[in-house]
């Protein structure tokens, strides 16, 4: 039996073994790093605009065996009322054991109760080792983008308020339109 615990650290906490485990996992991808292309001086305006963001809410958390990491998600504060879930994973060998769907309620919890109504991620279309577990939860597909980084990419939203996340999938068509929602109608 595995004796794993959940664990929210600080991002200089969180960075050096981020660096390492993300060489490991995702190896494969085909991810590009947009930081070669610019010059000198777009990266010191992309630095200066990133400077308004350093009391935004973010989060780090990881997946423990004992006192060995084995899986991660973090995200950040996008607006006041949205929230970007950036990445996480799970080592193979311990995924399809309830470890991410565990990782998932926590952080989406954790970032409700910091009050945001609008958490949102974009994974690669063929990454159904996240993908599943989050619409399960109740994300639903809001978007699709061509990334020039990450390639072809499906975007997951879940609202934290269910007046919202009923909204939505009136949009989508999953719902009828009734009286109570046409009085929020403008």
């Amino acid at each position: 039996m595995m004796n794993i615990t959940y664990q929210f650290i600080s991002l200089s906490d969180f960075n050096p073994f981020f660096i390492e485990a993300r060489k490991l996992l995702f190896q494969t991808n085909f991810d590009f790093n947009v930081w070669e292309v610019m010059s000198d001086e777009e990266k010191r305006k992309t630095k200066s605009l990133g400077e308004v963001f350093e009391s935004i809410k973010d989060y780090y958390l990881v997946a423990k065996e004992n006192d060995k990491i084995i899986g991660w998600s973090f995200g950040l504060q996008k607006s006041e009322t949205e929230f970007y879930m950036i990445n996480s994973a799970v080592f193979p060998e311990y995924r399809r054991k309830g470890v991410y769907t565990e990782m998932l309620r926590r952080a989406v919890s954790h970032i409700q109760d910091m009050g945001f109504q609008h958490i949102y991620s974009r994974h690669k279309m063929s990454n159904n080792d996240i993908i599943i577990p989050k619409l399960k939860y109740g994300f639903v597909i809001s978007g699709m983008e061509v990334n020039d980084v990450f390639g072809n990419l499906v975007q997951l939203s879940y609202y934290t308020n269910e007046k919202r996340r009923e909204l939505l999938e009136i949009r989508m068509g999953m719902r009828k339109m009734n009286e109570e929602y046409m009085k929020l109608v403008k």
